[in-house]
């Protein structure tokens, strides 16, 4: 979808205008400071046109900020050099982690911006505002419940009616993130209603269809979380990528300012904590030594600190899209292999895939051009090896905006195959395995006891660790 160079211009002006005050909020979440105490009911009474773009601007924050750059470690794609870094290479991920996203980042944060938004857009008649609106509770409740397991979700966004809600089953989490996906595209397909999102919609101008199509996308994306427990989730998936967009320029991307304010949460963050984040050194050679073009966009040669300026994903201005054209094309070559397409065809979609991995940094198709040709073929592969094919493209095509995900395609597939850190156990991590959860955070051990010790006891854990599979990836 194109806009003129008018609609750009307003929409740079409307996100500085409303974000500057959020994000002096939020960015406190990339530098684990203290927590910040926030009333989770005081947001009331709002216009719905100020309300979405917070909405929005939490959610960007959200896919970049600590729980996806703890999953870029994870994946061994950055590694610690000082400070916490060091101890989330070595597995060493505390229940204070993730304090400040839980609180201030989710259900304080967008989770609630979403639930007004609901709220009100049902009282005003204002059907795109609402599916906006569950189109992004859908997908922070289902990214969260890839994260922890169970959370809260049926009790939760009561504020002070119920500070102790109880946890819901990640199963029911994901199911319920479906609903709301469809109960979207029901809302997003009708008739527009005077005083609905324009401007103040951050990434689309209001445009209905093209939140429909982000809302397929995102079923496809939750269906094949759940592969392993779901034998037509790749069936399923492919319905839903028939549906949606069909190249970069279409995607939900969110355009953050080239400025210290409301800038990109990873370049910020490169700012803020300099010098203790690397590019990980093997995931950089490996690149190299399959003459990866995108090896120079993603780390300088001598592996300099995360937030270098002229790395492609660390700019103060990095377009960090919602959902990328790159993660359907990859979405769809793995569920047409799973559901039995010819292998030719497969390799066409992983080329899509592929190209436009390059496509999105500005590469010129002759620069990649010998990388896709030998990337894409998977001829002679067995059904399973073609899948780690897929899945280890997906590694190097997700870095920078995709971290969560490329974490949740290892714990589905076990792929891309990694070697777990040697010096990773600990009383956190007793089995050592590369981590396949995080620890819920201490906020809720303080306030919620209860119902976290109902959940961890419900998912058959004994204390909830960072090596307990959750129901999903089992």
């Amino acid at each position: 979808m194109f806009h003129s160079p008018n609609y750009w211009k307003m929409k740079k002006f409307k996100l500085y205008t409303y974000t500057w005050a959020i994000l002096a909020l939020i960015s406190l979440q990339a530098c684990n400071l203290s927590e910040t105490n926030i009333d989770p009911t005081r947001q009331t009474g709002s216009e719905l046109s100020l309300i979405l773009p917070s909405a929005l601007t939490h959610t960007a924050f959200n896919q970049s900020a600590n729980p996806a750059r703890v999953a870029g470690i994870v994946m061994q794609q950055f590694e610690g050099f000082d400070a916490q870094q060091v101890d989330y290479t070595n597995y060493v991920i505390g229940d204070v982690t993730f304090n400040n996203y839980w609180r201030t980042g989710l259900y304080a944060g967008v989770l609630k911006d979403c639930d007004v938004l609901i709220k009100q857009a049902q009282e005003e008649g204002q059907p795109y505002y609402e599916g906006i609106a569950k189109i992004l509770m859908a997908s922070e409740y289902a990214t969260a419940a890839s994260f922890f397991g169970d959370i809260p979700l049926t009790e939760a966004l009561q504020g002070n009616d119920n500070l102790q809600p109880a946890y819901d089953s990640q199963a029911f989490i994901y199911e319920t993130a479906q609903t709301m996906l469809d109960e979207a595209i029901s809302l997003l397909g009708m008739d527009p209603v005077p005083g609905g999102p324009g401007s103040d919609d951050l990434i689309y101008g209001g445009d209905a269809a093209s939140w429909i199509a982000v809302a397929h996308a995102l079923k496809a994306r939750y269906y094949m979380h759940l592969s392993k427990r779901d034998g037509e989730a790749a069936t399923k998936a492919l319905a839903e990528l028939s549906k949606t967009f069909g190249s970069l320029a279409e995607q939900p991307d969110f355009a953050w300012e080239n400025n210290t304010l409301s800038n990109s949460p990873l370049a910020k963050f490169g700012q803020e904590r300099p010098n203790t984040l690397l590019i990980n050194s093997a995931f950089k050679m490996a690149m190299d030594a399959n003459a990866d073009p995108r090896a120079s966009f993603y780390s300088t040669e001598d592996f300099k600190y995360w937030g270098t300026a002229d790395l492609f994903w660390a700019q103060n201005n990095s377009v960090i899209p919602l959902i990328s054209y790159v993660e359907v094309a990859f979405l769809k070559a793995e569920a047409m292999l799973a559901t039995g397409s010819p292998i030719a065809d497969v390799e066409a979609q992983l080329e899509m895939g592929i190209e436009a991995s390059m496509d999105q940094m500005g590469m010129a198709p002759e620069d990649y051009a010998d990388y896709v040709s030998t990337a894409m073929s998977m001829e002679g592969l067995s059904e399973e090896e073609a899948l780690e094919h897929i899945m280890e493209e997906a590694y190097y095509a997700y870095f920078g905006f995709a971290f969560q995900q490329i974490w949740t395609n290892y714990r589905r597939t076990g792929y891309p195959d990694l070697t777990p850190n040697p010096v990773g156990v600990n009383g956190l991590n007793p089995s050592g395995v590369i981590p396949t959860r995080f620890l819920y955070p201490v906020s809720e051990a303080q306030t919620n006891s209860a119902n976290l010790n109902a959940a961890i006891s419900a998912q058959g854990w004994s204390a909830g660790l960072l090596d307990d599979g959750t129901w999903a990836f089992k």
